[in-house]
């Protein structure tokens, strides 16, 4: 639609939702965007970044002490285990965020022990979706680890995992 980055730093002050799948965005133009969610944003509820080339340092560090963003979808994002570590640094202070996609990310189970070790002490997501992670027998305990102790997760969805009772 050629908005410009500055042109969406604009409307995000406006905004309930930001949707931006998709768009091309980098790490350099997330941090545009991620300056209003920290600084001024009481308004927006929603952000979809999903499926753009970013880092999850720059979200993260957003986030943490955000008390408006309440559903964060990051599809499709490259997200490495290191991209998970982000993830579980947000879910350990963030406590307004209910619902993360990461799903269609390489996070493997090294990635969903950090992330199942910050919801066990996490208490406002109620929804998690991480489809198609490489998740296999190892990330399901790990899921099963916390959900012993997480009352508070609602909706998990783990499907295209290569998870296996063999």
């Amino acid at each position: 639609c050629g908005l410009s980055v500055k042109g969406v730093v604009y409307i995000s002050q406006l905004l309930e939702e930001l949707i931006l799948y998709g768009n091309g965005l980098t790490s350099e133009g997330m941090e545009h965007v991620m300056k209003i969610v920290r600084t001024r944003s009481a308004t927006l509820r929603v952000l979809n970044v999903s499926a753009n080339s970013i880092s999850m340092a720059v979200i993260s560090e957003a986030l943490k002490h955000n008390t408006s963003l309440t559903k964060l979808w990051v599809e499709q994002c490259g997200l490495s285990v290191k991209g998970a570590v982000y993830i579980s640094q947000l879910l350990n202070v963030n406590h307004t965020l209910q619902v993360l996609d990461m799903s269609w990310n390489p996070i493997s189970d090294d990635g969903m022990a950090v992330i199942s070790e910050a919801l066990k002490h996490n208490t406002s997501l109620t929804k998690l979706w991480v489809e198609q992670c490489g998740l296999s027998v190892k990330g399901a305990v790990y899921i099963s680890q916390l959900l012993n102790v997480n009352h508070t997760l609602q909706v998990l969805d783990m499907s295209w995992n290569p998870i296996s009772d063999d």
